[in-house]
């Protein structure tokens, strides 16, 4: 393939999918391929995170004379808290479905 062969749609969106299923990995969110306790364990890592964060958003805090720096830190750090908090909420409603389905199924 030289640099200026044109894509086909579909190896444009055969590109796109992996790129959505990468990410969905790297977040923890790739729910159809994990079971209960995969997700249980991604969760259990996002809560590391998040005690580790807000570790870091104490000490921020304690500081007595905060800078304009040290404070949008702050606020980084506890944007990055709730979007943890939100894949953990994501997975365990995905807990309930498979759960739910197992249910139904029986």
């Amino acid at each position: 393939m030289g640099i200026f062969t044109k894509k086909t749609p579909e190896e444009i969106e055969l590109e796109k999918q992996k790129e959505i299923k990468k990410t969905l990995e790297k977040y923890g969110l790739d729910l159809e391929n994990y079971t209960i306790q995969d997700i249980v364990k991604k969760n259990s890592d996002n809560l590391r995170n998040i005690a580790s964060e807000l570790v870091a958003i104490g000490f921020h805090k304690v500081s007595v004379n905060l800078s304009l720096k040290s404070e949008e830190k702050a606020k980084i750090s506890y944007l990055s808290v709730l979007s943890e908090q939100n894949w953990i909420l994501i997975r365990q409603n995905e807990i309930i479905i498979k759960q739910l389905q197992q249910l139904n199924n029986k």
